[in-house]
């Protein structure tokens, strides 16, 4: 992937300049990434992400001028990234709820091995959403403080009747996605392509109602969906 056209190009926004920099620094160091820019505030971020239309952007939380969650909902709007990763050291529940209703596809802290930050750009344009543990831990127990709890169930109880219309292996592609396994995971553990997982996953989606592969893993974590019972 050594040409310039095939890199995964992506936009880093933090407001501590020594941050951002070390991260840009960081993914410069592979050959499959480019950092195209960067910015310390959300609206220099919107504008770098309609001036170089990155693949990725990585968004601080709190950002003077504009916040993270604002820049991340101006550029879904504009269509001007694909994939948009919160990157912060805060893991409130409030703010990983509304970053990805906001079209955030993860929410990371900055304490993960810099390994993992490579590896999780890579992971993010093949549509695999991407989550620290404990973020993950705290977006499965959000239902209790959300507002819109009777929606969400209900919701629920008419995906649970939708169920029925899923085949064996689609009931057990979605109990894994809930258990929060990859694609390629998904793929490994049950001997298949990663395409024909996100065939898979898509049906799944289609089927059940659901916007995004967000919505079935917390779907099927909060039902108890497990393998064995597929």
């Amino acid at each position: 992937m050594s040409p310039i056209s095939k890199k995964i190009k992506v936009l880093v926004a933090d407001d501590q300049r020594l941050v951002r920099d070390g991260i840009a620094s960081l993914l410069g160091l592979d050959e499959e990434i480019l950092v195209v820019g960067t910015a310390e505030n959300g609206k220099d971020a919107v504008a770098l992400a309609r001036q170089c239309r990155p693949d990725v952007c990585l968004l601080d939380i709190r950002m003077p001028v504009m916040d993270g969650i604002s820049a991340l909902e101006q550029i879904r709007a504009e269509g001007t990234s694909q994939y948009i990763v919160m990157l912060t050291t805060f893991d409130d529940r409030e703010y990983i709820v509304r970053s990805l209703r906001s079209g955030a596809i993860g929410y990371l802290l900055k304490d993960l091995p810099s390994e993992d930050l490579v590896r999780a750009i890579k992971q993010v344009v093949k549509g695999v959403f991407l989550a620290n543990g404990e973020v993950m831990n705290k977006l499965l127990g959000s239902l209790e403080s959300l507002q819109d709890k009777e929606q969400e169930l209900s919701s629920d109880a008419t995906a649970l009747e939708q169920c029925c219309f899923l085949t064996e292996r689609e009931r057990h592609v979605l109990a894994l996605v809930g258990e929060g396994l990859t694609n390629s995971e998904i793929a490994e553990t049950l001997s298949l392509s990663e395409g024909t997982v996100k065939n898979y996953i898509s049906n799944i989606l289609t089927t059940l109602g659901f916007r995004d592969r967000i919505q079935a893993a917390l779907f099927a974590a909060r039902n108890g969906l497990t393998r064995e019972q597929k």
